[in-house]
């Protein structure tokens, strides 16, 4: 019995295995899309523009070709440029001939689109700066405590001109970081527009994540500036108190001395009232919330 079923099973294998083959080598029409490759370029010079990317081909041939070429899925559509420079026009029929694992193998009965316009251009170079492309999620008293420090800083780009005039940065690639409550160190690639090099397409990314906290900073003195020889600009109070929010070793180096208050003497002229507003400069990644008292009182007096 056993004997048996393994004969009809090795029946029925070689009876599909020939059904196949006999199939396989009938002709069959299938339509494929493959990439446009250009070749034969001029020394420094590149593909500024061009009307497509891709190219459909309908493709008549025998089954077994048809399968062989589904599944190599590496076919490009050679266009040769025969070392001229400037716009052209042409035909893509015309480039049969230089795809031979087109010509020698398959009829071609429609390409789509018919034609295909394209630019060739010589290769120039720019300096353009790196930046982020990033979404931060802190966890719950959390937050950046530093620059996002990018390296390097600026690449140089290569390609046609007329791309390079319409590229002032490169993006890093698209990170999403939930929950931060430590510092981030990484490489990141970056995003790189077609037709454009790069030397090195990576960068290495870094910031410091710290637990945001209060500090208030006492009795600030506050500055008077820009005030005329012949005048002077009396302040009440003339100190004040701070508060900042920040990383909490951030906030832990700072002193009174980081923190910069005044009031400008041609700001304080053209005030209506007899109170003014004291301008505050504080290190950046911190946030001002609160200033004591807010406002101040002021006596312009001249000598």
């Amino acid at each position: 019995m056993k004997k048996k079923v393994v004969t009809i099973s090795l029946i029925a294998i070689f009876s599909i295995v020939l059904w196949i083959a006999v199939a396989q080598s009938d002709v069959y029409i299938t339509t494929i899309e493959v990439p446009v490759k250009f070749t034969d370029l001029p020394k420094n010079y590149a593909v500024g523009s061009t009307s497509v990317d891709n190219v459909y081909l309908q493709v008549k041939g025998k089954g077994w070709e048809l399968t062989k070429l589904s599944l190599g899925g590496d076919n490009e559509f050679n266009i040769s440029v025969h070392r001229r420079t400037g716009k052209y026009k042409s035909d893509l029929s015309n480039f049969i001939d230089v795809n031979p694992w087109l010509a020698e193998s398959f009829q071609v009965l429609e390409i789509a689109p018919a034609q295909i316009e394209y630019e060739i251009e010589r290769i120039g170079s720019k300096r353009v700066s790196v930046v982020q492309n990033l979404k931060f999620d802190f966890k719950p008293g959390f937050g950046l405590a530093s620059k996002v420090m990018i390296n390097p800083e600026t690449v140089e780009i290569s390609g046609p001109t007329n791309l390079l005039q319409g590229i002032d940065a490169i993006k890093t690639e698209f990170r999403e970081f939930t929950d931060i409550s430590d510092n981030v160190k990484l490489d990141l690639p970056l995003e790189v527009p077609n037709g454009i090099t790069l030397p090195k397409t990576e960068c290495s990314l870094e910031f410091e994540v710290q637990k945001i906290v209060d500090k208030t900073f006492e009795s600030i003195l506050i500055e008077t500036r820009n005030v005329p020889s012949n005048k002077e600009l009396i302040l009440y109070p003339a100190k004040i108190n701070v508060v900042l929010r920040g990383g909490i070793n951030k906030l832990g180096r700072l002193t009174n001395d980081s923190i910069k208050v005044y009031v400008d003497f041609w700001t304080a002229l053209k005030e209506n009232g007899k109170t003014i507003e004291p301008i505050v400069e504080f290190p950046q990644f911190t946030t001002l919330t609160i200033t004591q008292p807010k406002k101040l009182e002021y006596i312009i007096k001249q000598y």
